[in-house]
């Protein structure tokens, strides 16, 4: 298979290509003149073009392969059945497919990187949008680039695309699914408070600067993880309301363990990881009632302290005890390097240190032997770029790798502790992380979204959510969740988002659908509202909860499933339709559970129905969970080959009162026939559709 290249150097480019294929064809606008010293070695082509190394350099490469497709009667490297008849002869040629990739390589010159504690880093560049057209030429640096001395090499890539051609992934993102013409920063970081949503951004950037798991335990996943706060006599009070409604419930995960602190956003915790012993008086005989109740405790930790000399009844001081052991990041001074934290600083531990990973095992062993079942491990994501580490290495590129680090040590402890337990799987410790990289699958259990805002809004509210699910789904995070109702309140006199009752409950519809179902009581407790508000919001948290336990038999397949494949528990339609063009271009609109579940959320105020969109492609058609109509009806409305985007489907008015989410199930799959013990004995009262739409 031959590649035909064409080069287009400026700048006097230094450059060397190998291409393995026949001679090179040369074509315009480029003359051969231009490729003095290319030598034909054997299979290879070699073309080095000699210049200033000092100079920024541009190569465009495009490669186009011709492919001839293989007979569909036999299969590659099969030799042929000498019983069979010799192929009839023909003058017509045989079919060949075309792949073209167009790329520029730029070769930057030597770069200084500053050590300011406010680095920006360069986005890249945005791909181009015709791949036959030719690549324009660089832009130039700018006079502040040109005035760097000189410290290290950059090496940017652009790539050409197809106008049809779409790219998804990149993370978990929250404002886009599909990023064709996108500039996506390859920077682990919180998404930021508002994400460009007005007024709250520019409020937010007033107070503050830039405000594949697999795991062996299924106990988290039987039941609403219920967050809340307020101490022992509070947990004792909720716990009653709750069995009082037969709210099926896994944990009651409490993170204010550590003591409340009050500060200008709200209630937040005091970062030194021991139980406050006046907050939760009589912790272990809570912790041991609820587990008797068949109810598991969940706390909170992070990979930060806090210098405790505020808080008078501390038993440890654990700021103390790491900057004492030299396991802390550092700053340039070789001290403690202290970074702000909303309203107060904070120091964090250094995992390039083994012996700070060992010292925070300690700390998670003294939670589990309290008999403690899991926790969130927060944050990771804010490794300062200017900080100086144990191993010495580069603390930009450090700076990705950190949320490897954090999860590793939290596994590696869930790892130990199962073993000490040995076979008895309810023994298992489960942990939920924020941030991640490359490699945060092979060490995180489970993952959820961070802080959206109490709100509607695309990109940081209820929408918002959805999208980071299924982007995460895309890129590798198959085990994912939100906070049900979101986190951030801001409760100021001008400036409100404060959690509604309708938000609270629709949040908990989606979330249902997801592989864990928990709630948050948000930032400012007080002023959002709470699953234990009012009876009619706590009949529809029991309602949700027992949603969720319904389809819980499907869960662990998909959770099995993930572990093997990588594969989403919630995902895109795209995963499974990736020719249909109408799903190319959902975002948070619609999204599947497993092959079997299709969830359509109301994300809108007041709305009291939405629009489906049913794909027909497979031949199959989808049953409305709670009134038993069918969707789809199995008809084919296209007919659109392999490689070519069509829309084959079906559209659909469906109503979704609150308690009754649009919901479906594929017509024939037993897991339709699982949930009905649930849905005759829930006898819910939902309206059927309005109307159906094929779409051509």
């Amino acid at each position: 298979m031959g590649h035909r290249i064409l080069l287009m150097p400026s700048h006097n480019a230094r450059c060397r290509v190998f291409t393995k294929g026949p001679l090179m064809t040369v074509i315009e606008p480029v003359q051969l003149a231009t490729l003095e010293g290319a030598v034909e070695h054997r299979n290879y082509i070699m073309v080095d073009i000699t210049g200033s190394s000092e100079d920024e350099s541009i190569i465009d490469l495009m490669f186009t392969d011709s492919v001839k497709v293989p007979d569909s009667d036999k299969k590659d490297g099969a030799p042929a059945d000498p019983s069979s008849p010799p192929p009839a002869a023909t003058t017509a040629p045989r079919p060949h497919r075309i792949n073209i990739l167009s790329l520029r390589l730029r070769l930057a010159g030597r770069v200084h990187r500053s050590m300011s504690k406010k680095k920006k880093l360069s986005a890249g560049f945005p791909a181009q949008e015709e791949v036959s057209a030719l690549l324009p030429p660089p832009e130039r640096a700018s006079a502040e680039e040109e005035a760097r001395p000189e410290e290290f090499n950059r090496v940017f890539l652009t790539y050409a695309s197809s106008l049809d051609e779409r790219f998804y992934g990149f993370g978990e993102q929250f404002s886009c699914m599909e990023f064709k013409g996108r500039r996506v920063p390859v920077l682990v970081q919180e998404q930021g408070i508002g994400r460009g949503d007005q007024p709250i951004t520019f409020a937010a950037n007033l107070l503050s600067y830039r405000s594949g798991g697999n795991w062996s335990t299924t106990w988290i996943t039987s039941g609403a993880v219920v967050g809340m706060q307020g101490g022992t006599d509070a947990v004792r009070r909720v716990w009653s309301q709750l069995r009082d409604h037969d709210v099926p419930v896994s944990a009651l995960w409490l993170q204010d363990w550590v003591g409340q602190r009050k500060t200008a956003i709200g209630s937040q915790l005091w970062w030194n990881w021991e139980v406050d012993d006046d907050h939760y008086a009589g912790w272990k005989d809570l912790i041991r009632d609820l587990r008797c109740d068949g109810v598991r405790t969940m706390t909170y930790c992070n990979p930060c302290l806090v210098p405790m000399g505020e808080k008078g009844n501390a038993r440890r001081h654990l700021y103390e005890e790491a900057k004492e052991l030299g396991i802390l990041v550092r700053d340039e001074a070789g001290e403690p390097y202290m970074m702000p934290n909303t309203a107060f600083d904070v120091a964090m531990l250094d995992f390039t240190n083994p012996e700070a990973s060992s010292w925070f095992k300690g700390i998670l062993r003294g939670m589990a032997d309290e008999g403690v079942s899991g926790w969130m491990a927060d944050f990771g994501e804010g490794l300062p770029l200017d900080a100086r580490l144990h191993s010495g290495e580069d603390p930009v590129a450090a700076h990705n790798r950190y949320p490897e680090l954090w999860a590793r040590v939290n596994r590696e402890f869930a790892d130990e502790w199962k073993s000490e337990a040995g076979e008895d799987e309810e023994e298992g410790v489960v942990f939920f992380v924020r941030a991640g990289f490359r490699e945060s699958s092979r060490w995180a259990m489970l993952f959820w979204e961070g802080d959206q805002m109490v709100s509607w809004q695309a990109n940081d509210g209820i929408k918002s959510s959805v999208v980071g699910l299924l982007s995460g789904g895309l890129s590798g995070i198959p085990l994912n969740h939100s906070d049900a109702g979101g986190y951030c309140t801001v409760d100021l006199p001008l400036l409100r988002y404060r959690r509604s009752e309708e938000l609270l409950m629709r949040w908990m519809e989606v979330n249902a659908f997801t592989v864990v179902f928990r709630t948050h009581e948000g930032n400012k407790p007080g002023s959002n509202c709470q699953f234990y508000s009012n009876s009619r919001i706590l009949a529809h948290f029991a309602r949700c909860a027992k949603m969720y336990k319904a389809w819980e038999f499907y869960r662990v397949q998909l959770v099995e499933e993930a572990a093997e494949k990588g594969l989403p528990v919630a995902r895109h339609l795209f995963l499974h339709y990736p020719e249909d063009r109408r799903v190319q271009e959902l975002t948070y609109q619609q999204f599947l559970v497993g092959t079997e579940m299709m969830v359509v959320p109301v994300l809108d105020k007041g709305r009291t129905a939405v629009t489906a969109y049913f794909p027909t492609s497979d031949g199959g058609s989808w049953r409305h969970v709670w009134t038993g109509e069918e969707f789809g009806g199995g008809h084919r409305s296209g007919h659109g080959s392999v490689g070519e985007a069509t829309v084959h489907g079906f559209q659909a008015e469906v109503t979704a009162d609150v308690g009754c989410p649009a919901v479906f199930v594929r017509v024939g799959s037993p897991v339709r026939e699982r949930q009905s013990g649930y849905i005759y004995k829930e006898q819910p009262t939902c309206r059927a559709r309005s109307q159906e739409v094929a779409l051509d």
